[in-house]
């Protein structure tokens, strides 16, 4: 399920039952001696429309449980179409650590294979993508657990009101495991299902994702961001009426929730030299980026104001590139040797790196054409030479990393002219002691002053973070000279 939920997450990024619950502050919670063996069903709701399902199934099996899951998520976002299926397996010991696992997704078409076994070494694991075949072992200390786990493992452990258990996850999909904790708010009274136990875990950064389950261990319902995505409990003949309605087209559920409107508008905003923008909604632990395109500051009352470009910065500090800006990344395969190829084509005997930069985001720019979806590489993305701002980021990332030059994945807010700012991704690639910010989707070397860069890395808990402030930014121009 978690996958479903974190699927509608980060697609409500691209491009983005109100119950009060009633403490009731003597009740215990119980110890379960198993996990709630059976099949749910479950709807996922983003902005208060179902987007998609959920199924999960938990059977016995000689010497623990087989953990299986699948569903798919359906939606347009900010005017980009998502779509996203996974079948998912689990096989655990009685004490709930993996074993062994395999996963299967698919987003906008774009297929990603994993799967897993436990070893002396750690979990060794295979994936399969448009990249190709890779193996890996990834490093776990002590027991690692499935994302299913984490709804039912505090009441097999009977940990009290109040504790929180810190977890080592399997994210099949980031193929990483990582550290989760999850803490027991308490017993509450949610109508109409009764006497419920409230969970709170910390997958997602910034947002809080709240959980509750039944006293037998059954998940009732999912809450990220106050309701934002929500996964709900439903009865089997439900669901499956859901399922088929999903089929449907759906509207577009969050450009307007997600736009950041300005009043009066932005006039010639790519001929900007200065601007000067206040920020409200931003959460007091967001982190603020520095860089010679942006000086971010937090002011009284919780603003935070841009100013564009850094008037402190010198090229001279800006921040060197580390290890990782030159290096292949999952969805970055700057090795590839496709990647490499075209590359050549396109730079021929062109040496000077920022002559490269330019020639490289003009041909993505020129090449791939706009599209709503995605893909999961950029291997792929040679093929099909459509996709959305990721799409064109990521490949021109794989390029320009492939030559040699310093670049990251950057995400954040650009000005549409006549709109307001809108959520985006572009890239930055060092030159000359500095970077330089580039948007391979508009053709733009450097990219224009109303860039608002706001996270940096393209993994989903990257994009998860960035999530955490869709739909509660506001705008202000303070000052701006052409």
């Amino acid at each position: 399920m978690r996958t479903f939920r974190a699927a509608a997450w980060r697609l409500l990024f691209i491009v983005t039952l109100v119950l009060a619950p009633l403490l009731v502050k003597a009740a215990g919670i119980p110890k379960l001696a198993a996990p709630p063996v059976g099949e749910r069903w479950f709807t996922i709701i983003v902005g208060g429309e179902r987007v998609g399902f959920a199924h999960l199934s938990i059977a016995e099996v000689p010497d623990g449980y087989r953990i299986d899951s699948d569903g798919s998520v359906k939606m347009r976002i900010m005017a980009v179409s998502r779509e996203a299926t996974t079948k998912e397996s689990y096989l655990v010991g009685r004490d709930l650590a993996l074993r062994s696992f395999s996963a299967e997704s698919r987003i906008d078409g774009s297929p990603l294979s994993v799967r897993g076994e436990l070893t002396p070494k750690g979990i060794r694991v295979i994936t399969e993508s448009g990249d190709g075949k890779k193996e890996r072992t990834l490093k776990a200390k002590g027991p690692v657990y499935p994302p299913p786990v984490l709804n039912f493992y505090p009441l097999i452990q009977g940990t009290p009101t109040g504790k929180t258990l810190k977890l080592a996850m399997l994210d099949s999909e980031s193929v990483k495991v990582k550290q989760v904790k999850v803490e027991v708010v308490g017993v509450e009274t949610l109508p109409p299902q009764g006497t419920l136990v409230h969970l709170r875990n910390d997958l997602y950064p910034v947002v809080d994702n709240d959980i509750w389950v039944d006293l037998k261990g059954n998940t009732v319902k999912e809450s990220v961001r106050d309701d934002l995505v929500l996964t709900i409990a439903e009865q089997e003949t439900t669901a499956k009426a859901a399922l088929a309605e999903a089929a449907l087209a759906k509207g577009d559920l969050a450009l307007d929730f997600s736009l950041v409107k300005l009043n009066p508008p932005l006039e010639r905003p790519t001929q900007l030299k200065k601007l000067v923008l206040d920020l409200t909604g931003i959460p007091a632990g967001f982190p603020l980026l520095q860089g010679s395109g942006q000086q971010v500051n937090r002011l009284d009352g919780g603003t935070v104001r841009f100013l564009l470009p850094n008037p402190a910065l010198q090229a001279a500090s800006a921040e060197p590139p580390g290890a990782a800006d030159l290096e292949p990344g999952q969805r970055i395969p700057s090795d590839n040797p496709k990647i490499a190829a075209l590359k050549n084509e396109i730079l021929s005997s062109q040496k000077d790196p920022a002559q490269a930069v330019r020639l490289l985001v003009q041909w993505v720019a020129r090449e791939i054409k706009p599209a709503v979806t995605d893909n999961q590489s950029p291997v792929e993305t040679l093929t099909s030479r459509a996709g959305n701002c990721q799409t064109h980021t990521r490949l021109y990332t794989a390029l320009a990393r492939s030559a040699g030059i310093p670049t990251r994945f950057v995400s954040g807010l650009v000005y549409a002219d006549g709109k307001g700012f809108l959520y985006h991704a572009w890239a930055e690639s060092y030159l000359n002691g500095t970077w330089v910010p580039v948007d391979p989707t508009f053709g733009e070397v450097p990219a224009n002053l109303t860039h608002l860069k706001l996270v940096q890395g393209d993994s989903n808990d990257d994009l998860a973070l960035l999530a955490g402030v869709i739909g509660r930014v506001k705008a202000k121009v303070v000052e701006l000279a052409y």
